[in-house]
């Protein structure tokens, strides 16, 4: 169940704009049935129209998920943000059902790290409530790495209803590295952008607050004077409209802005890069973050550039697959770009070695599977107090 498309422009994809005046939709995608309520679409910025497309969401949603929920299952509500959990807690409840609680970034904390909620205010403290109780309520915590387990362990939060299920990316998401294909869609993509000998290192993601793009915009400038290196930013999001003013301001010849990108043409960016970059802002909270963009660019045999400390760049270093900066550092950043484009075989090794460790741990297929068996073990279990009554304190809650 989830509401009509309009992230992150918030405006109702043209598809749905009957519907949506309906306030409902159903409908199949790949065999999987897709509940759709009503919502207020709103842009990805600002506090107020945000508010009300999240509280509108999640009432509608509580309010139509009893009707459409099956019998026996488990309800699984994926934060951010804090009000699709309270709405999947809701439903739970009234159909009597196991409540899985998945984090993928914690709230309100991030909130806090990119400046739009200090720690001090109703608002952080409200969301701070909601939280606890959700976690409290619920009879699995899911989150993608063992940081963020240990960071709620720590705060209260039951360690044996903690569950780690990684982040991961499909094996089929991009063209196989050096085949024909992938030559072909690199070749072409980059005679498109008139590009073709050029060195390209790539942004794929959203452009929101927490990434820290004025960093990346810093080192095109500092890499201005070697015209063979050149950055692509795909994407949307909250600060497109101050990046595309700094470039401006800057006039970064060697940065091309070009806005949201079909999914389907995300491999062929790929195969056509030479690097990706993978940054987030400087902030205790992001050591828990582990971004699957990465994931995406090591499938595709990219070496990556990752400006996030914490379990990111453990996984990173593990895997031998790019190169880790400190983040905000545009000097840092600027010189990793240059090493990776002086030497095109670390890139090629890198870029091989992320590959192998990905078709090795991180695949969808590996995640999904550890997924299954949670929630299969969750259906027709007594529960106390949110915690299933055979689970024991001291047995193995990690799934990796």
């Amino acid at each position: 169940m989830t509401g009509f498309p309009n992230h992150p422009e918030g405006v109702v994809h043209s598809d749905y704009r009957r519907q949506w005046r309906r306030g409902f939709s159903r409908e199949k995608r790949n065999g999987v049935k897709v509940y759709r309520t009503w919502l207020y679409p709103a842009a990805n910025r600002g506090l107020w129209g945000r508010s009300a497309n999240y509280c509108s969401f999640a009432l509608s949603a509580a309010l139509v998920g009893p009707w459409i929920a099956p019998r026996n299952g488990v309800v699984i509500a994926s934060s951010p943000q804090l009000l699709v959990g309270a709405a999947g807690y809701a439903l739970a409840r009234t159909r009597r059902q196991p409540f899985v609680f998945e984090v993928r970034d914690l709230w309100p904390q991030s909130l806090e790290a990119v400046g739009a909620a200090p720690s001090s205010s109703i608002f952080y403290r409200s969301l701070e409530r909601l939280a606890k109780f959700l976690y409290q309520r619920a009879d699995r915590v899911v989150v993608d790495g063992e940081w963020k387990r240990c960071t709620l362990a720590a705060a209260g939060v039951q360690p044996e209803k903690i569950v780690v299920i990684r982040n991961g990316v499909a094996e089929d998401f991009c063209l196989e590295p050096e085949s024909a294909g992938a030559l072909s869609a690199r070749q072409q993509l980059r005679i498109e952008l008139k590009l073709l000998d050029k060195f390209i290192v790539m942004y794929c993601g959203t452009l929101g607050m927490a990434h820290g793009l004025e960093t990346v915009l810093a080192a095109a400038d500092r890499l201005r004077q070697w015209p063979e290196i050149v950055f692509l930013l795909l994407g949307e999001g909250a600060e497109r409209d101050k990046i595309i003013r700094r470039v401006d301001e800057l006039r970064l010849s060697n940065l091309h802005y070009l806005g949201k990108q079909a999914r389907e043409r995300i491999p062929a960016f790929l195969a056509a890069s030479d690097a990706c970059l993978v940054p987030l802002r400087r902030s205790e909270i992001f050591k828990t973050a582990i971004p699957s963009k990465m994931f995406e660019a090591m499938i595709a045999a990219k070496p990556v550039i990752l400006g996030v400390e914490g379990e990111a760049k453990e996984i990173l270093l593990e895997a031998r697959a790019g190169i880790a900066v400190a983040p905000e550092d545009a000097e840092a950043l600027s010189g990793a770009i240059c090493t990776l484009w002086k030497n095109p075989l670390l890139g090629l090794k890198q870029g091989g070695n992320g590959r192998l460790a990905v078709l090795d741990k991180y695949t969808r297929r590996h995640q999904s599977t550890a997924y299954l068996e949670l929630l299969a073990g969750l259906v027709n279990t007594p529960r106390h107090h949110g915690v299933p009554e055979q689970l024991q304190p001291g047995e193995p809650t990690s799934v990796k």
